[in-house]
């Protein structure tokens, strides 16, 4: 070792000196083995078989609890529901593009900054702080939406926001929107900004007007930012939980009548309330497959692997 140190004396301190680069990963690279690999590989694990209690009584059932949750109704309606919350929360992204626009628009001054922390702030707030605020603007008796509803009216509005199975998903999308608007428009506001002003000023002096440079320079440019927030926001609402399931009355069949259950709840439910984890790692698995899949055709739609490839 001595002589490789007199040969090398260049290579051994390099080797010295990334090691003790790599000790300050090394805490969060444990941290993701212990609590996120081995988990996933166990879960994969426990899908095959049928387990009461964890540790104890598993017995091999190969893909016996997969068959089960693909014929059970109650899991397609999780995936109905999940699929068409994630279909209007997408919503955010043009409305997020929109309100970055008018701020963009201000110019990098304090009012702008103004403007950014204010729709922001939702963020901040934690999710149950906001789903609690939302029981009472979308409450049938006297909340603030039917009450303001029933001002531009003339008489009293008593729509059932919460309560009835055609309305609930409205009103969580309304909750998310309202939650995720304000990092929407941020994201969208770096996009804006970092296209260079340059272009513009060429595309002005040739004589493109704003509905054209919003077209052909603007739309453009932002389609990796598009990208970003379509992929980020499907697995959010994929993953959402916290929120529907105070919606749903603190229960994780997703009332009313199963409307507000994804496949979130769905697991949960069968991990905690009903348990059964054979079926809910079978159903972790299905989630696992169905974002994996969604976002390598978004990945492929927006083009990302060809570019790697040039």
């Amino acid at each position: 070792m001595d002589s490789r140190k007199k040969k090398h004396p260049i290579l051994w301190w390099k080797l010295k000196q990334e090691i003790q680069w790599y000790t300050f990963i090394l805490p969060a690279v444990i941290c993701l083995i212990v609590l996120t690999y081995i988990p996933t590989i166990q879960s994969f694990q426990y899908s095959f078989y049928k387990i009461a209690s964890i540790g104890l009584n598993k017995t091999f059932v190969g893909l016996k609890n997969y068959s089960s949750i693909l014929r059970h109704s109650q899991f397609h309606q999780a995936v109905g529901n999940t699929a068409i919350l994630a279909l209007l929360g997408l919503m955010v992204i043009p409305l997020g593009f929109i309100l970055a626009s008018l701020v963009n628009e201000l110019g990098r001054t304090r009012t702008q900054s103004f403007f950014r922390v204010m729709f922001y702030l939702p963020n901040i707030l934690t999710g149950v702080s906001v789903v609690m605020l939302f029981q009472f603007v979308l409450r049938q008796s006297g909340g603030l939406l039917n009450s303001f509803l029933g001002a531009l009216v003339g008489h009293e509005v008593t729509i059932g926001w919460l309560v009835d199975e055609r309305l609930t998903k409205i009103s969580a999308t309304i909750i998310s929107i309202w939650g995720g608007l304000g990092y929407c428009m941020l994201i969208n506001l770096a996009g804006l900004q970092s296209i260079p002003t340059e272009i513009y000023e060429a595309a002005s002096i040739d004589g493109c007007n704003g509905i054209s440079r919003w077209r052909y320079i603007t739309i453009p440019n932002m389609t990796k930012t598009f990208s970003f927030l379509m992929i980020t926001n499907i697995i959010g609402s994929f993953s959402r939980f916290t929120d529907l399931y105070m919606l749903g009355g603190n229960s994780a069949s997703g009332k009313p009548g199963g409307s507000l259950q994804t496949i979130m709840m769905y697991i949960y439910q069968y991990s905690f309330e009903s348990p059964n984890y054979g079926i809910s790692t079978a159903g972790c698995m299905v989630l696992f497959a169905m974002v994996f899949l969604i976002t390598m055709i978004e990945l492929q739609m927006t083009g990302f692997f060809k570019k790697n490839e040039a």
